[in-house]
């Protein structure tokens, strides 16, 4: 079955490896981040708050004004902000301008995300739209695994700049892939209603909701993830080399995640989604409750990475299912909902970790997704958007 797919949908692939390697890099070096510059651990994480500043003020705007545009253009485009970017967090220590590059490099996620999935559907057969999704989400597992962790050693190694340097050279190549391999076919015109028009979609009590959930969800996720590799060194007691493994860990468990999850999912797939919610929440609990311990933490966070990659293509297939002709805005104000959610997780936790205590985010994180969870039984199933997302 994965042989059928059009073997471009994995240039998708690596480009999303590249981009989520660049949003997620700094959660991992802000320890080394933080002593450089001279700020606390708290002010640091505003590295990734604006880089999802950057990804949830674009993402509806430029699906607003760019939907009659193609989706070759967009995705070039979303890789040249998202090389900028890298390469002006990379040449600089100044806090200020180095947000700015973070938040740029958002800008660019912003628009790839808006439209990778649906570039990748547009290159599948009709049967295996679902699976060319996953493969393009499976980019952020493998970011976990080798992005995030190389970072660090790099890090480690030299200094955080050349982390974000590495960053920038990906980000070219990725740039490059897609100028010279990635040709969607041009869709027709699936909608000529007005902006105001389709934006009622969005207001739509389901739509509505369904965002609401996936902002908690990520909202807890973050929570956690933004000071995991902090939690691992200052309250489980890790040193480096094996935080590095974790956050490695960590990224293996959402590989493992998606690939049971991308033939298996449901027709309405709500149910597991809940059932989802609830060992995620359990899981991100965890860290609270077994931080201190060197061999329950591996276990914890390694549950968190496989339940993150359901988490993620349930999203992503749930958007398309429920949006049909109106997915490009739709999945733009989802872009911009998760990382309302990031901002949320990691501007709550950076307060946790100042103010309360750093062994209390997993409480936090829990607390978030279990509020998603709330949101999502009041969500009913729509199968008349499975069958319209499955003939598209």
């Amino acid at each position: 079955m994965t042989a059928s797919l059009n073997p471009r949908v994995y240039i998708l692939t690596f480009t999303a490896f590249v981009m989520l390697s660049s949003e997620f890099i700094a959660a991992g070096l802000l320890p080394q981040i933080a002593e450089g510059l001279q700020v606390s651990i708290g002010q640091a994480g505003w590295l990734v708050t604006a880089f999802a500043i950057g990804m949830g003020a674009g993402a509806p705007i430029i699906a607003a004004f760019t939907h009659k545009v193609s989706l070759r253009p967009l995705l070039i485009s979303g890789c040249l902000a998202l090389f900028f970017g890298n390469t002006l967090s990379a040449l600089t220590d100044n806090f200020p301008l180095l947000l700015m590059g973070r938040a740029l490099g958002g800008v660019g996620v912003a628009i790839f995300w808006t439209n990778a999935a649906l570039a990748a559907a547009a290159m599948a057969a009709d049967e295996h739209k679902s699976l060319a999704v996953s493969r393009v989400l499976i980019g952020i597992s493998i970011a976990s695994v080798v992005g995030v962790p190389l970072g660090k050693m790099v890090s480690d190694a030299w200094h955080w700049e050349s982390a974000m340097g590495l960053m920038a050279g990906l980000s070219a190549l990725a740039l490059i892939a897609v100028w010279l391999w990635v040709h969607p076919p041009r869709a027709e015109a699936t909608s000529h209603a007005g902006l105001l028009e389709r934006l009622r979609v969005v207001c739509r009590k389901e739509i509505a909701l369904a965002l609401l959930s996936y902002l908690l969800m990520f909202a807890g996720l973050m929570t956690v993830f933004s000071y995991l590799a902090t939690f691992l060194a200052q309250r489980t007691g890790f040193a480096a080399g094996p935080v590095t493994l974790i956050l490695a860990l960590y990224g293996v468990a959402d590989i493992i995640g998606n690939l049971l999850l991308a033939k298996r999912v449901p027709d309405p797939l709500d149910g597991m989604f809940k059932a989802l919610l609830l060992i995620l929440a359990v899981a991100v609990a965890g860290v609270s409750l077994f931080g201190a311990s060197l061999w329950l933490m591996p276990v914890v966070v390694a549950a968190i990475g496989c339940c993150h990659a359901g988490a993620s293509l349930l999203t992503g297939i749930d958007v398309l299912r429920r949006a049909g002709a109106n997915a490009q805005l739709v999945g733009s104000v989802n872009v911009s909902a998760i990382n309302l959610g990031i901002m949320l997780g990691a501007t709550s936790g950076g307060y946790m970790v100042d103010h309360v205590g750093l062994e209390y985010v997993g409480f936090l994180g829990a607390a978030f997704i279990l509020a998603a969870w709330g949101i999502r039984a009041r969500l009913s199933p729509h199968p008349k958007a499975v069958r319209r997302f499955a003939s598209e």
